[in-house]
């Protein structure tokens, strides 16, 4: 398994971690995963693997789509996006103007100020109302995704079963090029894998691991 066209230790934890996330339902955007699928098409056991499970992550990720109120609230923020991101410029796009056509100097110093400061308020405002909202949707996001457990549970169970196909694998390239398995700590919502060595464990319940298995000249 651990030939010249394997994937990068560092790509394949990476991709462990995030299938491991949508078994947990902490789902990330699945272009991640799909990128690094693509990357490392000429590693067979990852083409394998993803071509095996994308349904099931596509499933996932696409499962709030069935909620009206996510939606809307998706649409939203959708919209408030590039507002807040070209917001910045805007407002001093806004200020150079007024102050090269001479408005701002009519104000006298103090009004300059106070007319630049309303400015600046209103794109920390809108910053504050974008990231209150994005925070209102992950949570009712991750609230739909714990009332709807059952409905990927066979999904959930079959990344699971796929991932350690992964980790199996990563181990492997580890004992093959005689690396340190703590060289590539990685981070999982589950600790029931096979073939992992629990580092440590965060208040969130997420570990940190390493795959198991001595090098081989520790072996020899």
């Amino acid at each position: 398994m651990a030939d010249k066209n394997s994937i990068a230790p560092k790509q394949l934890a990476t991709m462990i971690s995030l299938l491991d996330g949508y078994a947990a339902l902490s789902v990330t955007d699945p272009a991640r995963i799909r990128r690094i699928a693509k990357n490392n098409s000429e590693d067979t056991d990852v083409k394998g693997v993803w071509k095996e499970i994308s349904k099931d992550v596509d499933d996932i990720s696409g499962l709030p789509s069935d909620s009206d109120q996510i939606m809307k609230q998706s649409r939203l923020l959708g919209i408030l996006r590039p507002v807040i991101m070209f917001l910045g410029l805007i407002v001093f796009t806004i200020y150079f103007v007024l102050l090269g056509t001479g408005v701002i100097a009519h104000l006298g110093l103090i009004g300059a100020y106070a007319f630049l400061g309303a400015f600046i308020g209103a794109y920390f405002v809108g910053f504050a109302v974008y990231f209150r909202l994005n925070r209102r949707l992950t949570r009712t996001v991750n609230a739909y995704y714990e009332n709807h457990l059952g409905d990927v549970a066979r999904q959930r169970r079959h990344i699971k079963i796929v991932n350690q196909r992964l980790i199996d694998k990563m181990a492997m390239i580890v004992r093959s090029r005689d690396i340190d398995p703590k060289k590539y700590k990685f981070s999982l919502f589950h600790n029931d894998y096979a073939n992992i060595n629990v580092i440590s464990e965060d208040k969130n319940s997420i570990y940190t691991v390493a795959v198991k298995g001595k090098s081989l000249k520790q072996e020899e």
